[in-house]
């Protein structure tokens, strides 16, 4: 589990305390096969390792911000977000919103841990994560129908 696993470790973290309206769903290097879940949400929040920055920075990535730091995939055996979205998007089913938390990794190599730095970045990559999924949550609230 080398730092390419922190999207799991942060899932993991939300999961213990979860968010009333919000489903988990472990995408690992499940690639295409996630499509049609990401094409029925109309929120979707990706929980992931980046490339850029220093290790264990945590970043928020919103909408039309994402394609700047997610170019490159992490590791080789990914199908990239972007790929995903487009394909959502090629079909007109993609989320109204979509945002990314993730942690820059310092290694991915194969490994039996995730790096000190990221460890001590989980902390606020979940309380980040958990903000906006309470925002989206009662944004969607106030918009249902009475």
């Amino acid at each position: 589990m080398a730092d390419d696993a922190v999207g799991l470790a942060i899932l993991r973290e939300l999961e213990a305390e979860p968010v009333p309206g919000v489903n988990f769903i472990y995408g690992g290097t499940s690639g295409m096969e996630i499509l049609p879940m990401v094409q029925d949400a109309d929120y979707l929040l990706v929980l992931d390792g980046l490339k850029q920055g220093q290790p264990g920075d945590v970043e928020v990535l919103i909408g039309d911000q994402i394609p700047r730091l997610l170019q490159q995939q992490l590791s080789p055996h990914q199908v990239g977000l972007l790929d995903l979205l487009s394909a959502a998007r090629l079909t007109g089913q993609e989320p109204a919103n979509v945002a990314v938390v993730g942690i820059t990794a310092r290694d991915v190599e194969f490994r039996t841990s995730l790096s000190d730095e990221i460890k001590a970045a989980i902390p606020e990559a979940v309380q980040r994560a958990r903000q906006l999924l309470e925002q989206w949550t009662s944004d969607a609230t106030q918009h249902q129908p009475k």
